[in-house]
């Protein structure tokens, strides 16, 4: 990924993010039959939205300082962001690997701890192009995502192998 982004414009893109975590996660959840893997997918989710409001937090607290950072809510804006993480993290829900970690825990757990460490490369990608407060943003969103997998070998341990 080349350029650079603003703090915020970097929360946004976290944000999308974690909001498609949730409906990637809550999807699964629906369609899948097994219940263990129905219930692994539901606390994803929740997982998921709990990062979401810890970002929005966050970027209330960027956001204070700004006075012109409503053009992160233009329509062109949010579509071009949109656009860089549209496939960067998770799967199509229709992706062959998406389906198949339907109905099997062990495939599903993989598919999370990919997204997580995506989600690190990506925000690494961005640390390169970048620098003061979005720096600092992005160090704290590598920090959450690295949670997030010690919390998935929680899962692993709780889940795999069944």
């Amino acid at each position: 990924m080349q350029g650079q982004f603003n703090a915020l414009e970097v929360m946004e893109m976290a944000k999308d993010i974690e909001k498609r975590g949730k409906i990637f996660y809550l999807k699964h959840a629906d369609a899948a039959e097994d219940r263990d893997v129905k219930e692994l997918f539901k606390r994803l989710a929740a997982d998921e939205e709990e990062h979401y409001q810890k970002l929005a937090a966050l970027t209330e607290e960027l956001r204070a300082g700004e006075d012109d950072a409503d053009y992160l809510y233009d329509e062109e804006v949010s579509s071009y962001f949109n656009s860089l993480i549209e496939f960067t993290v998770f799967p199509p829900l229709n992706s062959k690997e998406s389906i198949e970690a339907l109905n099997d825990i062990d495939k599903a757990l993989k598919l999370a701890v990919r997204a997580e460490k995506d989600a690190i490369l990506f925000y690494r990608e961005m640390c390169a192009n970048n620098s003061g407060k979005t720096i600092e943003a992005v160090e704290r969103l590598i920090k959450e995502k690295k949670e997030n997998l010690q919390a998935l070998g929680k899962y692993i341990k709780e889940y795999g192998n069944k």
